[in-house]
């Protein structure tokens, strides 16, 4: 398709929004229909999400970054495909392919999930067969022994009752020692790129998406077309002579920090597990300085052969920035015969490595290795390895994403979520399986669990470990108005990767029906031209009652802070502020004084009646924190 046909539904939509969407692996196939479905009335000016949400993101970014292209009558294909089969094998399936090291432990848990127990055990004997034939000998040995005489019945049949222990010890034995060689390739069962030896890996899949849903390439197969980058998606590439060099400097480094300025703003959560917390990437810069080589990242470029195909890897290569000499001088005593580059995560760096960083899901997944340099007091820095993991790890739902005091547009959020012990849905029926965001008066929506087993406590706890604050913030109003929750039976999306094609059209189904519930709550039906809804413009009103409430709150905070009677050691803000600071929070003269005058004007605005903190503000009542960007 060579571009959008003058009658296409997605040309010129009228309205703009935002979108976030949550990881579930497999569950991610729902994705595709909703993005399609909010295209032909929404151009998408942020997008963002965690592990699978994060695939979906980057998938919907290039096909906006192709719209006039026929980007999404393109990502339209894309459910057809993630139903079919290839050589007998569901098409999911085909994207997870695990490395020569790893397969028996792979082909072994995949018929567990796929086939059960019996199955299961089964297919580890056979992938693991050292000690099973080694109990078949034993137990052979034994019934021979005994019948030619050699040895006495009783222990003959002792020699034979030792041939299943060393069946179950022996095969679990071998198993353990597989999951420990695990950390050999990077603590997961599959790179997904090309050390696999298969063209559908999900990663190299991925990359011919976004190369064809961006119109970068014709085909689905990329052929020396450079990949689609955060910078072509925030439109900092100008056409020859239309800026000087300083000028486009100038214009991306804004981007970096300000995400205003960005033609479409893609942001996706990834977890850098040596630090025990989550990142963003595009990796954000400080305004007012540069860290790009303060202890910033570092990547092989052999080592990511493995990960991501050779265009992906040579074009970082030409837009990283080497280490200087004295980093590049540790890095060779430390690392012998590695190159290190440092890590171009602002403009430069392709979107499909954004989503590759993110997904990881423990264990089926390798995590993803990056380099950085800790820099110690004494001089006695040392070059560490990093992991980088999951999205889903420390945030899954990153629902708040592109928030705005008052917003301009809405913020989507589709949720996966799961069926009630009490609710029998029909499956093939969407509207059973998708519930409406909460309305703006109504209260808030919580995920209940009803752990009956071990099994079920144990995961109830790491859910609520893994997503308890993006739970908390879901459920606030402001946000509860705006999340759609798509839900899922046993046996559909998350970790089955062999789902049928009837499962996975279900899934598709649901994500349409869901996209068409946002569409017609926030601009009307469909049929019809865009119209003021109450949904759209409480939901707004709901933010402002929120915002005022929250903002005299904070300012009465720092009304007492100001304004409190110090102790011994203590002294008065006023005093300590009028004495100026040292470095490195140094202000000037003038600024100073700036300062002083903005915040007496706080102090006395804080200082009035309460008027719209109330019994009325909406419940749970928002919080003014000031915490950590993640």
């Amino acid at each position: 398709m060579s571009g959008t046909s003058p009658m296409s539904p997605f040309l010129g939509p009228p309205l703009e929004c935002d979108l976030v969407m949550k990881g579930g692996i497999t569950s991610g196939v729902v994705y595709p229909g909703a993005v399609v479905r909010l295209a032909r009335r929404y151009r998408f000016r942020s997008i963002g999400g965690a592990s699978a949400g994060a695939l979906a993101a980057v998938a919907a970014a290039a096909a906006e970054y192709g719209r006039a292209s026929g980007g999404f009558e393109r990502l339209a294909e894309v459910p057809r495909e993630l139903a079919s089969t290839v050589d007998g094998s569901p098409f999911i399936l085909t994207l997870f392919q695990p490395e020569p090291s790893t397969r028996r432990l792979f082909d072994t848990a995949l018929a567990f999930q796929r086939f059960g127990k019996a199955r299961g055990a089964v297919t580890a004997i056979r992938r693991f067969w050292r000690f099973p034939l080694a109990a078949l000998v034993v137990a052979v040995a034994g019934v021979l022994l005994g019948a030619l005489g050699v040895v006495s019945w009783p222990l003959a049949v002792a020699i034979v009752a030792v041939a299943p222990w060393i069946l179950v010890l022996g095969t679990l034995r071998d198993v353990l020692g597989a999951l420990g060689a695990l950390a050999g390739n990077d603590f997961g069962l599959c790179r997904l790129g090309p050390a696999s030896g298969r063209d559908t890996a999900l990663t190299l899949w991925l990359h011919g998406l976004v190369q064809h849903l961006s119109g970068k390439s014709p085909s689905r197969v990329p052929a020396g077309t450079s990949p689609l980058t955060f910078g072509d998606l925030w439109s900092v590439w100008a056409g020859p002579g239309e800026e000087t060099d300083d000028e486009w400097s100038e214009r991306v480094a804004r981007c970096l920090w300000s995400t205003t300025d960005r033609g479409i703003d893609l942001q996706v959560m990834t977890t850098n597990l040596a630090f025990g917390r989550p990142m963003r990437l595009p990796v954000a810069r400080d305004r007012w300085r540069d860290t790009a080589e303060d202890g910033g990242l570092l990547f092989d470029p052999d080592e990511w052969r493995e990960f991501f195909p050779q265009e992906v890897v040579d074009h970082m290569v030409r837009h990283a920035t080497a280490p200087g000499d004295d980093a590049r001088a540790l890095v060779e005593r430390q690392a012998p015969g590695r190159s290190l580059l440092y890590f171009p995560g602002g403009a430069d760096l392709p979107i499909v490595v954004a989503a590759r960083l993110s997904l990881s899901f423990p264990v089926l997944i390798s995590t993803v290795p990056l380099w950085q340099i800790q820099y110690r007091t004494d001089d006695d820095h040392r070059l560490k390895r990093l992991a980088f993991s999951d999205g889903g790890i420390s945030s899954n739902f990153p629902v708040h994403f592109f928030d705005a005091p008052l917003p301009t547009r809405p913020t989507f959020a589709l949720n996966l979520a799961g069926f009630g012990r009490d609710e029998t849905p029909d499956l093939d029926d969407p509207r059973d399986c998708v519930s409406d965001p909460a309305n703006v008066t109504g209260r808030a929506r919580e995920s209940w669990k009803e752990p009956r087993s071990m099994l079920e406590f144990a995961v109830a706890i790491k859910d609520a470990m893994q997503n308890w604050r993006d739970n908390a913030q879901a459920r606030m109003p402001g946000y509860r108005e705006r999340v759609v929750h798509i839900k899922l039976a046993p046996g559909e999306g998350g970790l089955n990767l062999a789902m049928d094609d009837e499962k996975v059209s279900r899934l598709i189904a649901r994500g349409d029906y869901a996209g068409e519930r946002l569409s017609t709550l926030f601009s009307g039906p469909e049929s019809g031209l865009p119209q003021r809804t109450p949904h759209w413009n409480d939901h707004r009103f709901a933010r402002f009652r929120i915002v005022m409430s929250a903002t005299e709150r904070f300012l009465q905070g720092l009304h007492r802070g100001y304004t409190s009677t110090p102790d011994a050691t203590t002294t008065p803000y006023a005093e300590r502020i009028a004495a100026g600071t040292r470095a490195p929070y140094k202000l000037s003269a003038a600024r100073l004084a700036e300062a002083q005058e903005r915040l007496a004007a706080y102090v006395e605005l804080a200082g009035a009646p309460e008027t719209l903190d109330d019994d009325d503000v909406p419940r749970p009542r928002a919080a003014v924190r000031i915490v950590p960007p993640l």
